[in-house]
């Protein structure tokens, strides 16, 4: 959760700068330690098998970056190869990058230390965001900046579905305060936000979209990845879909400016099985996204962190294709894209599994021991219904307290709407949760689904929330 700076309130000016200095060196210290233990990491192994992106000029081709610099680090060469076809390109920020405590003092002098300084950074990296968007031959009709709350989308999607509009703890504001996004002033709600997304997409009408994996690691990134997919579902648009990471462990390798090598995929992926695609750079277009990347100052640390992006290829990964049909264990490491070396250092979900009886949809979630009476489980389970928006369908959060035969559950849509229950099926093996359509809102024709809470390792590490496409009854 994004949190305010806070100081005494005897200290001066000086003192708040020092503070936010120190701060930043430390920070860069720890990543310049992280990024000296990787570069001695072995390479990743090739993929078997890969597919090339190609364009033509019927193309259209959105990019969706949660940050202004994403759209440099993962997607110079594919806006490059879509403008050399003759396609047409949109790119589309989620956010003005304003929350930044390293930036300012390395690039500017100046630590930022005040919701007004926090804004000036917002201005100043949405400025950087069209620079480099010239550099790979944008046009500025072509450049669409929402400027929501960096830090805050994944609280957003998973918290503000009723009128009650987030509140950015760097900027102070609670509606977008930037006077040069397309929708200044908007309340900062997870409705809003899904409507401005779809507004640019039914807009454009793409014909491929570029948008973050939900296995990247910043928590923006897989929120930007929710938003879109729930976006597409609610339009049922056909584009093609390309899906890229920024930030996973130990990734890429070597941690250095190494333009003549590939970029190969990190190793959740290769678990998890996506189907890869990749662009080819030539040397003319990793010199433009060289540039494009340098043109993001105020991100450039002493490292130069962004440039170890800079490889002769692209990589991007087709969605995953998880369903009620989908095998269950790989499901459960979507939740947990982790990669565990011993079965005690594993997570205790083995398998999720979504299944349709009648008018019933059931969530089984299978551990490796059963919950005591003194554990419990919450769980984020949003439904998408065969009719109506995503938007006013029920978001529902469920409670379940080990060994219990029922599970409380609220609309988090609808705050005001009293408590309820839902069957809970408990066993020596998990647990299974029964939705009645009439709580979904009808038959649903997928659903995300997060894991906030349960036994052993998920008290400390929250999953993602993942889409589920629920087929038909048989």
């Amino acid at each position: 959760m994004t949190t305010k700076a806070r100081f005494p309130v005897h200290c001066n000016g000086h003192k708040r700068r020092t503070a936010t200095v120190v701060v930043a060196v430390i920070l860069v210290i720890v990543m310049m330690v992280g990024a000296f233990t990787m570069t001695r990491m072995p390479f990743v192994a090739a993929p078997v098998a890969q597919t090339e992106v190609t364009f033509t000029a019927s193309d259209r081709l959105l990019v969706v970056s949660p940050h202004p610099d994403d759209e440099s680090i993962a997607c110079s060469g594919l806006i490059r190869h879509a403008l050399a076809a003759g396609g047409s390109v949109t790119v589309l920020w989620m956010t003005a990058g304003d929350h930044n405590v390293i930036g300012p003092p390395l690039f500017w002098k100046k630590a930022a230390v005040t919701p007004a300084q926090f804004r000036e950074i917002g201005h100043r990296r949405m400025q950087e965001a069209r620079t480099a968007a010239a550099v790979l031959g944008l046009q500025p009709q072509n450049l669409v900046f929402l400027g929501y709350p960096d830090a805050g989308l994944s609280s957003i999607f998973m918290r503000t579905w009723s009128s009650q509009p987030y509140r950015s703890g760097v900027t102070n504001t609670s509606s977008v305060p930037y006077a040069d996004s397309v929708v200044a002033g908007q309340p900062q709600t997870a409705r809003n936000l899904l409507a401005d997304v779809e507004h640019v997409i039914a807009s454009f009408r793409p014909t491929v979209i570029a948008y973050p994996n939900s296995v990247d690691n910043h928590p923006d990134h897989q929120a930007t990845c929710l938003f879109v997919t729930a976006a597409l579902a609610d339009l049922q648009i056909d584009s093609r879909r390309l899906e890229y990471i920024v930030h996973a462990d130990g990734w890429p390798r070597p941690f250095r400016f190494d333009p003549f090598a590939d970029l190969y995929a990190p190793p959740a992926v290769h678990i998890l099985g996506l189907h890869e695609e990749i662009i080819r750079l030539a040397p003319g277009e990793i010199d433009v996204k060289t540039r494009a990347i340098r043109a993001h100052a105020s991100e450039l640390l002493p490292l130069a962190t962004l440039f170890v992006f800079v490889r002769r290829t692209e990589i991007f990964f087709v969605p995953s294709d998880l369903s009620t049909s989908s095998d269950p264990e790989r499901t459960a490491r979507f939740l947990f894209p982790v990669n565990r070396t011993s079965e005690d250092d594993r997570t205790v979900i083995r398998s999720v599994t979504v299944s349709r009886d009648g008018s019933r949809t059931s969530l089984a979630v299978e551990t490796n021991r059963p919950l005591n009476r003194l554990e419990d489980m919450k769980l984020f389970f949003f439904p998408l219904p065969g009719k109506g928006s995503f938007s006013r369908a029920p978001k529902l959060y469920v409670v379940y307290r080990g060994g219990n035969t029922t599970a409380d559950v609220t609309d988090l849509g609808s705050p005001d709407t009293e408590e309820g229950s839902l069957p809970a099926i408990s066993s020596d093996i998990g647990v299974t949760f029964v939705f009645d359509d009439r709580l979904t809102g009808g038959a649903p024709r997928g659903l995300f689904v997060c894991l906030e809470k349960g036994p052993g390792r998920i008290d400390t590490i929250r999953s993602r929330m993942i889409w589920i496409a629920v087929t038909s009854d048989p």
